[in-house]
């Protein structure tokens, strides 16, 4: 299905990289108007960057750049070209969101900020989406996920026991934080200004985003103080609680015993009498205490064994276990993401076939269908003539100018 929820909104989409367009093709996919500002001499940095369908680079053939921006609309312009400003000002008059993720002073200087484009158009929802927020001793420092996961905490906390620590990469920031708080915060202020009239302005900060989805790290330093140390994979609360390796070149599988009842379940599955009856190792206290004794135990049970075998028989007792997958598994393999129809094919006019992450629902038992991403500056002319009322002199005119590329 592709829903029309959110029909009859209209973004001027002024973000590029990762955090920025995923935050608003959430909204694409769901009907809305993205009008996606980008231009030739100056693209979005995932175009230009890859990962390239068959390694052939292509300003329209970036993997990357295609899964955030499904459905949208491109329009290529020249931010730089004086003449651009009153083209964009009339796409934000027809705009009920102007979103960017640029840091503190960019808008402003190409005459695009809060009170620049709020004095155009009153109502206006206006997202930004800097590293700390707009105003502060930092506010004025560059961000892109490796920092911003250093910032907050997230790399700290990562890391093994007696090791330095180990950065998730942009993961967490750019793909999950940042874009559905943003997406969030747009829908509460359409909401509001549904019911009020009534635009405002969004001031996102993106460590702040990022260090609300930590949780536990956060809450336990709170209350006791005590700031917890980095154990790799293992729990300071239960045990086991580790990936261990399996049979193959690089097979694991995560196995997690949060119950003492798991833990008998886990030493019946083994088949090992001498853990099963061993009183010092019944609580996770007593496990914990011996946690080397444990893991190598379990390690040397999964070795033997097929890690989707060991996920299989664990589970089927109560214990909690998965195998690691790899994406090569996830995309070709996965039984239940294939039942589910979870991986889309869309078509490009470049690309060719390419699967992409659905939303991760369903609708009434149906997945939303993605649209393909636009090559750039695509629907220039289109957005011109139709949403503005362009005449196609008009339009000819601004290309000669260098303002459309």
């Amino acid at each position: 299905m592709q829903p029309d929820f959110l029909k009859g909104i209209r973004f001027a989409d002024f973000t590029w990289a990762g955090a920025g367009p995923f935050s608003t093709k959430l909204f694409s996919d769901f009907g809305a108007e993205i009008l996606k500002i980008e231009g030739v001499s100056r693209p979005d940095p995932v175009r230009v960057g890859g990962p390239f369908k068959d390694g052939v680079y292509g300003i329209n053939r970036s993997g990357y750049f295609a899964s955030r921006n499904t459905g949208k609309r491109s329009v290529a312009i020249n931010l730089k070209n004086g003449q651009s400003r009153e083209t964009l000002y009339d796409i934000i008059r027809q705009s009920d969101v102007i979103s960017n993720n640029f840091g503190p002073g960019a808008m402003e200087r190409l005459g695009f900020g809060y009170e620049d484009v709020k004095a155009i158009k009153p109502d206006i929802i206006y997202l930004a989406m800097p590293m700390y927020g707009e105003d502060g001793p930092l506010a004025n420092l560059l961000g892109v996920g490796m920092t911003i996961s250093a910032v907050t905490g997230l790399m700290w906390q990562t890391g093994y026991e007696g090791e330095g620590p180990i950065g998730p990469g942009t993961h967490f920031p750019d793909h999950a934080a940042n874009p559905y708080h943003a997406a969030f915060a747009v829908m509460a202020a359409l909401r509001y200004k549904r019911a009020t009239g009534k635009g405002m302005k969004i001031d996102l900060s993106q460590v702040e985003s990022t260090i609300n989805c930590m949780g536990l790290a956060y809450v336990e330093h709170a209350v006791t103080g005590v700031e917890r140390e980095r154990l790799g994979n293992r729990s300071p609360h239960f045990a086991p609680h580790d990936i261990f390796r399996c049979a193959g070149e690089d097979e694991w599988c995560a196995i997690t015993v949060l119950k003492d009842s798991q833990w008998a379940a886990l030493c019946e599955v083994m088949g090992d009498r001498e853990l099963a009856s061993d009183p010092t190792l019944a609580t996770a206290k007593g496990r914990l205490a011996q946690i080397e004794r444990v893991e190598a135990a379990v390690a040397a049970w999964t070795a033997k064994r097929d890690p989707e075998a060991v996920m299989a028989a664990l589970q089927a007792r109560g214990v909690p276990a998965g195998l690691v997958a790899s994406c090569r598994y996830l995309m070709d393999e996965d039984p239940q993401l294939r039942h589910r129809g979870y991986w889309q094919t869309v078509d490009h006019p470049e690309i060719g076939e390419a699967r992409f992450t659905s939303p991760p629902f369903l609708l009434d038992g149906e997945r939303v269908s993605l649209k393909r991403p636009p090559l750039i500056g695509e629907h220039t002319e289109e957005v011109l003539a139709e949403v503005l009322g362009y005449a196609p002199e008009r339009i000819s005119a601004l290309r000669a100018e260098g303002v459309l590329e």
